[in-house]
């Protein structure tokens, strides 16, 4: 079964607030076992609402709104669901009864403008909402169903998971899994790790895909099954090959950050210090955040130089002066010239000192923008990722 997406807001579609209905909503459909292929936004424009579903009904079998169901003039998905199935809109005096008693309990009498929510296409089977005014709605048309739930989140997912999961779960009719691997990669391109694994992106069940973002891929694996035991198996059976191929370029999975691996690498040696220049301190920040006891000392600093030379000998004598396990320094400047990937080609060197030993490596990488800033941070995690590989505690 198919399903379409469309968030209603003009400030949505202005950015001034984040859609995050959508993500959630995402996520749901997908634990349900339903296919999302289209996400719509959508101002607060009753012809365009109404456009949106029409062609949504096109393409899907079920199609869920959110949002436009208040009470003010510019909340428009009654009348624009109205319009998309042809139907007239007809006031519910069950929803009456109920917005005048929310109201009464409230000290107040309804507006003319509240009563509207008690307004529903013809034949629409209205969805409580116990925590709102906005009623939620059901519409069956030509074989197909426009949900209309409320904008705010709370009422959202309350009436998602109380009342449209289960009339989905019946609707699909049969027990579908489906279950997500993400596997986090850095230090190799996108390009590179396709390659590698093409043959797996062409697989119909699981299926295999990529996602690229400052210097690191994840790849995604989905399996569908009739319960999770089963889609378990199938992730495996592939995570195994994908494991094999792209080897330590792999630095976890799901909800572990980069970060936090080399932090619990770093806790195995013992407390350090970190000393950065171009990253803004932000590496020795992001440890801290996951391990706060794995960093005895940081310091942000202007190198007159960049250099391995130069970032060995801040390392050894960072550590030696705090008697710390080790010492983490990156150094590096801008550059003007922007890489394969919009991130600024500077310089920067990594240096690692663990007891008497130290290890250093230069990256064509550096900058002053965001995007350059990131892609910095990863990889020189990357580099104390290999390199604490390699070593013993």
């Amino acid at each position: 079964m198919n399903a379409e997406i469309i968030t209603i807001g003009t400030e949505l579609l202005l950015g001034q607030i984040v859609d995050t209905n959508a993500a959630w909503l995402a996520q749901r459909l997908a634990a349900l076992g339903v296919n999302l292929y289209y996400k719509t936004t959508v101002g607060d424009n009753r012809e365009r609402i109404a456009n949106a579903i029409r062609l949504a009904m096109q393409r899907a079998d079920v199609v869920l709104t959110t949002g436009g169901l208040g009470p003010t003039v510019d909340d428009m998905t009654r009348e624009a669901i109205a319009d998309a199935t042809g139907r007239l809109l007809v006031r519910d005096p069950e929803l009456v009864a109920h917005i005048t008693a929310l109201f009464r309990r409230w000290g107040r009498e309804p507006s003319a403008n509240n009563l509207r929510q008690a307004d529903v296409p013809e034949g629409a089977q209205v969805l409580p909402n116990p925590i709102g005014t906005a009623p939620g709605l059901l519409v069956e048309h030509d074989g197909r169903y426009v949900i209309a739930m409320p904008g705010v989140p709370r009422e959202m997912k309350r009436m998602m998971d109380e009342q449209v999961a289960p009339f989905l779960r019946r609707l699909v009719g049969e027990d579908v899994v489906i279950k997500i691997r993400v596997l986090h990669t850095v230090g190799v391109g996108e390009s590179l790790i396709d390659e590698q694994i093409a043959d797996l992106e062409e697989g119909a069940n699981p299926t295999v895909g990529l996602a690229a973002h400052s210097g690191q891929v994840d790849v995604r694996i989905t399996a569908r099954a009739p319960n999770e035991k089963q889609a378990d198996v199938m992730i495996a059976q592939v995570e195994r090959v994908i494991r094999k191929r792209l080897g330590d370029a792999i630095y976890g999975a799901d909800d572990e950050t980069l970060e936090g691996v080399v932090a619990q690498a770093l806790a195995r040696f013992g407390r350090g210090v970190v000393i950065e220049s171009n990253t803004r301190g932000e590496i020795a920040a992001r440890l801290r955040a996951v391990a706060p006891e794995v960093v005895q000392a940081a310091e942000v600093v202007q190198p007159e130089a960049v250099s391995c030379a130069e970032a060995e000998r801040w390392a050894q004598d960072a550590r030696e002066a705090h008697g710390a396990a080790w010492a983490l320094v990156v150094l590096g400047t801008a550059g003007a010239n922007e890489g394969l990937y919009g991130e600024q080609r500077g310089e920067t060197v990594v240096a690692l000192a663990l007891g008497e030993q130290v290890h250093c490596k230069a990256l064509g990488l550096g900058g002053a923008d965001e995007h350059s800033l990131s892609w910095v941070r990863n990889r020189a995690l990357d580099v104390v990722r290999r390199t604490l590989l390699m070593a013993s505690p």
